[in-house]
């Protein structure tokens, strides 16, 4: 039997719905929001919260917190003088973190897909970069770049003008020449 576009197939036919979440035929488990134990919701919650709230490594990390917070490195760069360079892929970001003596000094924030970051995405970035206890104040940047010192004076960021990534650093981090 063909069936032409827009024509309902041989099981959707049969398929009557007589109560609003029966199961259709043929399938053992089917949504029903009414059989989900509250125990399964409560705890898918408290592990969203949990990954969310953890989500970003903060600078002066370690290599085995970062580890923690986004996973196992994807790629590991090597070393320009100092730095050691390692990019990982979490929360939907490409993330390139410098470390100095095994500490992260500095992180790189981009889309995989190298689109521009969002306000959004800055803020969350930003909320989640900042040390218990701080906050980040815009200051202004250079030739169109934006920059936001952090309340305790430790780490800065900044957002080229270009758009397509996030710097988080110690003030005190030089970029390898």
């Amino acid at each position: 039997m063909r069936l032409r576009v827009g024509e309902p197939s041989r099981t959707m036919l049969n398929f009557k719905r007589e109560k609003p979440f029966a199961k259709p035929p043929g399938r053992t488990h089917f949504f029903n929001p009414h059989k989900i134990p509250m125990k399964r919701i409560s705890s898918s919650l408290l592990v969203f919260a949990l990954a969310t709230t953890t989500a970003f490594a903060r600078i002066g990390e370690d290599e085995k917190q970062v580890e923690a917070r986004y996973g196992q490195p994807g790629k590991d760069f090597g070393n320009h003088g100092d730095v050691h360079e390692i990019g990982y892929v979490a929360n939907g970001f490409m993330i390139l973190v410098d470390f100095v003596n095994g500490v992260s000094q500095r992180e790189g924030f981009t889309k995989p897909d190298t689109s521009p970051l969002t306000e959004q995405n800055i803020k969350d970035i930003l909320a989640m970069s900042a040390a218990d206890g701080t906050t980040w104040q815009e200051t202004g940047g250079e030739s169109g770049d934006k920059k936001w010192d952090r309340s305790d004076g430790k780490a800065a960021a900044v957002f080229p003008a270009m758009g397509k990534a996030l710097f988080v650093q110690d003030v005190t981090f030089e970029q390898p020449k």
